[in-house]
């Protein structure tokens, strides 16, 4: 009885460890899943952007989150970190983001669903808060602000 108890023990540790790490292996799919299928949405977001822009396209601020993660990827560097000495605010940053993925004061009015006009005005209070000069170009300091 002895010698059986001991080996339906060592069975029982050795299926233990064997679901442990098959656990552990769904655990981290898990995790890669999640931030894939996150990302892949963010990705279309910004297709969708550049192709079909329309208000509500982006509607939590996760989505945000993902969106800002997808542009620091394609376009270099993490815009934030180099933007968080401004105290700019979330909107701010919001447009910076969009203008570093190249999208038209157009397409950034149709997203925020302000006028056109308005993404000007913005941009220049951002310009003002930066330290950026009149004649300097806003779009093109945040597109080559982490190439530097």
């Amino acid at each position: 009885m002895d010698t059986y108890d001991k080996n339906l023990n060592a069975c029982l540790l050795h299926r233990n460890k064997q679901l442990t790490r098959q656990l552990k292996d769904y655990q981290q799919t898990l995790a890669l899943t999640d931030c894939s299928s996150s990302l892949m949405l963010a990705m279309g977001q910004l297709l969708r952007l550049h192709r079909l822009p329309s208000y509500g396209l982006v509607t939590s601020e996760e989505e945000w989150c993902h969106l800002f993660a997808v542009i620091d990827m394609f376009y270099g560097g993490c815009l934030s970190a180099d933007l968080v000495s401004y105290q700019l605010n979330i909107r701010e940053l919001k447009l910076c983001y969009l203008v570093r993925a190249r999208l038209g004061n157009k397409t950034i009015s149709i997203l925020f669903n302000i006028a056109p006009r308005s993404v000007l005005k913005a941009k220049q209070r951002i310009k003002i808060k930066l330290a950026l000069s009149a004649t300097d170009s806003l779009d093109i300091y945040i597109q080559n602000l982490s190439h530097s």
